[in-house]
């Protein structure tokens, strides 16, 4: 293994660092992948409420849609491009858990971040791969929603926390590999990867969304954004709720309260999907503290000069 590079917290704070010193370019970077989402989720949301709320209207106006085939090659053909837009973002929000190390790379020795093609590149070129490792990583995921797996989940997603750094950095292994290299370096350095975790996670999913929360409250942006949900909330789906609160002696809930509700959730999503950058850039340098190959940081560098039309340098023989 290599030398240590510096401590958890000076690890932690340089990421942080990095991170605001280019904060303009990686909210700019991030607009698509988490806004594009957020379309998708709010105009599917939006047609089918508009459709179950006015489908006699509808029908009766066009009524070739009473045909259940024309019915749903109508909804087909107003879901299907919003579908493409989501998937679209949420392939981007995937590619920046790699691409955003190669920029902290760049950062390290220039102090800026450019060139964002070139980065997602090297993980667009080698998608199938990248793919399978998404695959992967998902389903491990999806096995902590199972309440006797959570716990299992966690530790082992900790012995997985640099799979996409040694992807973009090690490019000669499987996705496979990926999980067995990244299990071999956190092997004797478990509860300080496990403290870097928390540190960058509770800065990122805590601390700075409820910062933004609150001072969008501040704003009165909530409560205007609440204000637009709120005709949209039927009371009656709620009758059967209240229903049962009412039977526990609790209060009811109303529709002001599932509007604030998604609206706070909304934004705290929004927010951690921006941070996306600052938590790779913080397991980056934290890799590194691991692996140290300049080979490989070399031949980085030189994917992305070549793709921004720079000349690379001659090596010596």
């Amino acid at each position: 293994m290599a030398r240590k590079n510096g401590s958890i917290f000076e690890i932690f704070l340089q990421s942080v660092g990095l991170y605001f010193t280019n904060i303009d370019r990686f909210v700019w970077y991030m607009v698509f992948p988490v806004l594009g989402q957020l379309f998708g989720f709010i105009m599917t949301a939006i047609i089918l409420y508009s459709y179950c709320e006015y489908k006699t209207v509808i029908l009766s106006t066009v009524p070739i849609l009473k045909t259940p085939m024309y019915l749903h090659i109508a909804l087909a053909a107003v879901l299907i491009p919003i579908a493409l837009i989501w998937i679209k973002a949420l392939w981007d929000y995937a590619v920046a858990y790699s691409a955003v190390n190669s920029m902290t790379e760049n950062m390290l020795k220039s102090q800026r971040v450019y060139d964002f093609p070139a980065h997602t590149m090297m993980i667009t070129r080698r998608w199938l791969p990248y793919f399978g490792l998404l695959i992967m990583f998902g389903s491990i995921l999806l096995l902590s929603v199972i309440p006797i797996f959570t716990v299992f989940v966690w530790v082992l997603l900790v012995f997985y926390a640099f799979i996409f750094q040694i992807f973009i950095f090690e490019p000669d292994l499987s996705p496979v590999e990926c999980f067995k290299r990244s299990s071999s370096y956190v092997q004797g350095h478990f509860k300080q990867t496990l403290l870097m975790i928390c540190l960058i996670g509770g800065l990122t999913y805590i601390v700075l969304p409820q910062i933004a929360l609150v001072f969008l409250e501040t704003v009165k942006a909530v409560g205007y954004l609440k204000d637009l949900i709120v005709p949209y909330i039927s009371v009656p789906s709620l009758d059967r709720i209240n229903w049962v609160l009412s039977a526990m002696g609790a209060k009811q809930i109303m529709p002001t309260q599932v509007a604030y509700f998604i609206v706070r959730a909304l934004i705290l999503i929004v927010m951690i999907q921006f941070l996306l950058p600052l938590r790779v850039i913080c397991m980056c340098l934290w890799y590194k503290n691991f692996y140290n190959d300049s080979g490989a940081m070399k031949q980085i560098d030189d994917r992305i000069l070549d793709r921004a039309g720079a000349k690379k340098r001659k090596r010596r023989k």
